[in-house]
């Protein structure tokens, strides 16, 4: 009798102690209850062993209750996760998902202020000032089109004989010819005529990581986004999705930048109720001399 009563237990103890993915049990000949498998187990069902235990008193099987999920009376919603925009500065250019950090000087300082404040030609000034009464965003769709229509890309090695030479609206646009710092002078003197103000305009010089090539546009503040200018386009991109631009420095009027990045550390365990933010620092971009290479675009 004690040899019966233990291979039962024992034939348990075995299953119980088998890898999960082999705990599915066989179905007894006159009661449903044996195909249970984990799942049901997590769910609620029965005890193996109290089912052995009451076949071994002669007392009926054991029934298991009807299980069912808590969510499935209930109406399924789809997740849908929101696209959160990190709230720009009024003051300052943090393009690309970077942060911006002033500094007093750049290599490129003397060809910023060469052609800053240059002159941009009577026809094109007054196109720009008939927009005047335009939104922000027509505004800039209007002077990246204008421009990006009337220039044709040639680099400085070709045009000039040397590696970078930037130059003013004026001169880019009579020509019809320039590389990418060159659009982007030329919209950003053209935006100030349409009435933008000159803190609300970037010449960012950045590194393209997916091209591998150093590159230039003009981001500006508009209806609280930072969008760029780029003359591969005539589309108006957010900065917030531009993944591969790598901003170097930005100017604008006598300001200028350069730039890092937020890293969140991995925050600390703590034995208390409520646990720590994860602490934020900055990432800051080399300040060493850059001299960008020719862009290709």
């Amino acid at each position: 009798m004690f040899k019966i009563a233990f291979a039962p237990v024992a034939a348990t103890l075995a299953l119980l102690a088998a890898p999960a993915a082999a705990q599915t049990y066989a179905a007894a000949p006159a009661a449903g209850y044996f195909n249970a498998s984990k799942t049901q187990a997590i769910l609620g069902g029965q005890s193996r062993l109290a089912a052995i235990l009451a076949q071994q008193s002669g007392q009926p099987l054991p029934q298991p209750a009807a299980v069912s999920p808590a969510g499935y009376g209930m109406p399924i919603v789809p997740a849908v996760m929101p696209i959160v925009r990190p709230a720009i500065s009024i003051d300052r250019p943090d393009v690309f998902n970077s942060v911006a950090l002033p500094i007093t000087r750049t290599s490129l300082d003397r060809r910023w202020r060469k052609v800053s404040n240059g002159n941009v030609g009577a026809a094109s000034a007054a196109y720009a000032a008939s927009l005047s009464g335009r939104s922000p965003i027509e505004r800039l769709e209007a002077i990246n089109r204008f421009v990006n229509g009337r220039v044709r890309f040639v680099d400085d090695i070709r045009q000039y004989g040397v590696a970078d030479h930037w130059t003013a609206a004026a001169d880019t646009l009579r020509r019809g010819r320039g590389d990418c710092e060159d659009y982007a002078i030329a919209k950003l003197q053209l935006l100030r005529r349409a009435g933008f103000a000159e803190k609300d305009l970037y010449l960012v010089v950045l590194h393209d990581a997916l091209r591998r090539t150093d590159h230039a546009v003009l981001v500006a503040r508009a209806d609280s986004r930072l969008l760029v200018l780029d003359n591969g386009t005539d589309r108006l991109i957010d900065s917030y999705e531009m993944q591969d631009y790598r901003p170097i420095f930005t100017f604008s009027g006598n300001r200028v930048w350069t730039h890092g990045y937020r890293r969140e550390l991995p925050p600390m365990v703590i034995a208390a109720n409520d646990s720590p933010r994860p602490t934020v620092t900055l990432a800051a971009a080399s300040l060493a001399p850059v001299t960008p290479s020719a862009p290709a675009n």
